[in-house]
């Protein structure tokens, strides 16, 4: 299945290439876009400097980022504990008193004592923000980088490594593959680095179509016309 995409892989350089902020478009086909949605903003990623230098001082890098991502799974999984440490109808004390019986002696004590002074801070909303941002920063310094790849039907474990070598060597990374099952893309698949996002998908490739042919059916109208006149 990976060679079905090989000519999609060997655009992704070019595709990434582009500068930051251009304006989505097209590259025979192959839609780049700016994904808004996946930013952090600056506070996350200073907060997450922050946390990274502790576990740097502490060396507990490693440790810090598989209970980071433990975090952002049970966030995602729990949205009621997320808007619970969140809320401003509690005051900090009562939010400090929640994360304590909720974190301490069950995670570094690095991380329970940083995300109290996130909630000091009155930052908790920015929490998964934070340690999403640490994560980046800890792929980043093992050269490492995570790649959500979308498409129709699962990749087997041999097409996954080879999407996942083939979009290392045009970004010169060793690639984490995150797939993520969407029928509606037909085929095809599309591909989100960052805020970057690649879309091959077979449902865009129609769409490009069919504005294609609707452009060129206005042109012809409107050339039709002046020969007319």
């Amino acid at each position: 299945m990976a060679n079905r995409f090989s000519k999609l892989l060997a655009l992704f350089g070019k595709a990434f290439g582009a500068g930051e902020g251009d304006s989505p478009r097209q590259d025979g086909g192959l839609r780049v876009s700016t994904d808004a949605e996946y930013k952090t903003d600056s506070v996350s990623r200073t907060y997450a400097q922050a946390l990274y230098e502790l576990g740097q001082a502490s060396d507990q890098v490693d440790i810090l980022a598989d209970q980071a991502r433990d975090l952002l799974g049970l966030l995602a999984s729990e949205p009621d504990l997320e808007r619970l440490l969140a809320s401003r109808a509690l005051s900090s004390a009562q939010r400090s008193s929640s994360i304590e019986q909720l974190f301490k002696g069950k995670i570094a004590d690095v991380l329970y004592k940083f995300i109290q002074v996130v909630n000091r801070k009155d930052r908790l909303g920015s929490l998964t923000g934070i340690l999403g941002s640490y994560l980046v920063l800890v792929a980043q310094a093992r050269g490492e980088l995570d790649v959500d790849v979308f498409v129709a039907e699962p990749l087997s474990d041999d097409a996954g490594r080879g999407v996942a070598e083939s979009i290392g060597s045009a970004l010169d990374k060793r690639v984490q593959l995150r797939q993520h099952v969407d029928p509606a893309l037909i085929g095809g698949l599309k591909v989100r680095v960052g805020d970057r996002l690649i879309d091959g998908s077979v449902a865009t490739q129609l769409r490009i179509m069919k504005r294609k042919l609707v452009d060129a059916g206005r042109e012809r109208a409107r050339q039709g016309g002046q020969l007319e006149g």
